[in-house]
C-alpha cells in the first residue's frame, strides 16, 4: 500500500483519522506493507501521532515512512521512537529502499 499525504501544515488529530478511514475503507479488512510518504506535512500534533501509532495503524502490517526535509525527518524520529507505533516502523529518504524493506512483510 502506497499513502501520499496532501501537502499539510498540521496533521491534527482529526485529519488523522480522516486519512485512516479513507485508507480502511479502500483496502476491507486485508492488511499490508505500507508506505507512508509524509514528505508534504509540515507538522503533526502528539494527538495525531499517538492515534496513528495505535489505532490508525490497522490494516498494516509494517510501516515505511518516507521523508525528505530536516524538520519531518524529526517529526517520524519522535513518532517511531516516543509514539512507538504498534508494528515495525522504519524511516526512509528513499523510495526504492523503503519498498525493499516492506517486501519482508509481504504475506
Amino acid at each position: 500500500m502506497y499513502c501520499i499525504y496532501n501537502e499539510v501544515k498540521e496533521l491534527n488529530l482529526e485529519k488523522a483519522r480522516v486519512c485512516v478511514q479513507d485508507r480502511l475503507k479502500y483496502i476491507g479488512e486485508q492488511v499490508y506493507p505500507s508506505l507512508f510518504d509524509i514528505t508534504r506535512v509540515k507538522h503533526s500534533t502528539k494527538e495525531a501521532r499517538d492515534y496513528l501509532a495505535d489505532e490508525g495503524n490497522a490494516g498494516v502490517s509494517a510501516s515505511a515512512i518516507l521523508v525528505s526535509s530536516p524538520m519531518v525527518k524529526m517529526a517520524a524520529n519522535i513518532y517511531i521512537h516516543v509514539n512507538r507505533p504498534k508494528n515495525p516502523t522504519l524511516m526512509f529518504t528513499n523510495q526504492a529502499e523503503a519498498v525493499a524493506w516492506l517486501e519482508q512483510f509481504k504475506r
